[in-house]
C-alpha cells in the first residue's frame, strides 16, 4: 500500500512540473554527469528548467509543502554528483536578463557570469575582468562568492534579490555575510534570483586586454573534466597547489580521478571517474596533508546527493 502510494504521489509531482514547467522543461532520469563539469553523477529524478521567476516562486512554495527535495543548480562547475544521483528535483534557471544603469548592471541568477563580463566591457564599465573565463552562473557564483586572482564575487557585488520562504527579497551586500569562498546561503538557504553589480567607467580596450591577460592565464589550467581548485586556501601564504605537489600527490590516482600534475588544487577526471574515485583521492590528499601540516583543507566543492 505504501509503495503504491508513493508512486501515485510520483505520477503527482511529475505531472504538476510539468504542467507548471512545460512539458520540454522536465527531464525524468537525468544523468546529472552530463550536467556537472566533473562529468561525473547518476540520475536525478527529475531536471527542470525553469524560464520564470513567478513560475520558480510557485514550484518551490509546492515542493516545500510536500517537503520534497531539491537542489538549484547553475553551470555545475563546483559540484560533486553522487554516483546515486538526486532523489528529487535539480532545477536549472534560465532566466537571463542583463541590464545597465550607469555604473550598476543588473543580472539575473541564470546569466552566465562571462555574459556579465562580456557586457561589462560592451559597455565600457571595468572591475569584472578578473572573472573573464570562469565557468559560473551569477546565482552560483553569488553563492560561492566565487573569486580569482585577489578579486572576488563581494568586491563588486551591492544588493542581491532572494526568494525566501515564499517572498522575494532584496538584501544589500552587508547582509550576505561574505567571507573566502563564503556567504551566508550556505548557513541560511535562500534563492538566488538576481544581483546587482558596482563597477566603474573604463575604456572598452583597455578592459580588453585585461580580460585577454586573464583568458591567457586560465589557459595553463588542466583541461581534463574537473571542478577547479578543489580545497579552499587555509590561510594566507598557504598555497595548497604547491604543499600538495611538494608531498609527491600529483598523478595520484584513483580509478579514473587523478590529482592533476599540471595544478595539484585541481583533481581531474581522466576518462571514467566515478564521485567514489574523487572522493578517494579528495580523501587521501586531505589526510595526507593533515598528516604533515597539521591542516585539514576544506573544500570550495558542493556535494550534491548522498556522497560518503
Amino acid at each position: 500500500m505504501a509503495d503504491s502510494a508513493y508512486l501515485w504521489s510520483m505520477e503527482i509531482i511529475e505531472n504538476y512540473l510539468r504542467h507548471l514547467c512545460g512539458v520540454e522543461n522536465v527531464k525524468c532520469n537525468e544523468l546529472l554527469a552530463k550536467w556537472t563539469t566533473f562529468r561525473v553523477g547518476g540520475p536525478a529524478r527529475y531536471l527542470v528548467t525553469v524560464e520564470q521567476k513567478e513560475t520558480l516562486k510557485r514550484l518551490i512554495s509546492a515542493l516545500e509543502y510536500l517537503q520534497y527535495p531539491y537542489f538549484i543548480l547553475g553551470l555545475g562547475a563546483n559540484v560533486l554528483a553522487s554516483d546515486q544521483g538526486f532523489d528529487g528535483v535539480v532545477i536549472k534557471l534560465n532566466f537571463k536578463q542583463i541590464e545597465q544603469n550607469d555604473v550598476f548592471i543588473y543580472a539575473d541568477a541564470g546569466a552566465k557570469l562571462g555574459a556579465v563580463v562580456n557586457y561589462a566591457r560592451e559597455h565600457e564599465l571595468t572591475g569584472l575582468e578578473w572573472a573573464t573565463g570562469i565557468p559560473a552562473t551569477v546565482g552560483g557564483g553569488v553563492y560561492m562568492n566565487c573569486g580569482a586572482f585577489d578579486h572576488c564575487m563581494a568586491d563588486v557585488i551591492v544588493m542581491v534579490d532572494v526568494l525566501d520562504h515564499g517572498e522575494i527579497k532584496t538584501l544589500t551586500v552587508n547582509q550576505l555575510d561574505y567571507g573566502y569562498r563564503y556567504s551566508k546561503f550556505m548557513d541560511e538557504p535562500a534563492i538566488i534570483i538576481g544581483a546587482y553589480f558596482r563597477l566603474a567607467h573604463g575604456k572598452k580596450a583597455e578592459i580588453a586586454e585585461k580580460m585577454q591577460i586573464i583568458s591567457e592565464k586560465r589557459r595553463q589550467h588542466p583541461h581534463e573534466p574537473s571542478a577547479g581548485s578543489v580545497f579552499k586556501r587555509p590561510k594566507d601564504g598557504f598555497y595548497v597547489g604547491k604543499v600538495i605537489q611538494e608531498l609527491g600527490l600529483g598523478g595520484y590516482t584513483v580509478g579514473g580521478a587523478q590529482v592533476s600534475p599540471q595544478h595539484c588544487n585541481f583533481i581531474v577526471n581522466t576518462g571514467n571517474a566515478t564521485c567514489y574515485d574523487i572522493l578517494q583521492v579528495l580523501y587521501h590528499v586531505q589526510d595526507t596533508v593533515e598528516k604533515h601540516t597539521g591542516v585539514l583543507l576544506e573544500t570550495e566543492i558542493v556535494f550534491m546527493g548522498k556522497v560518503d
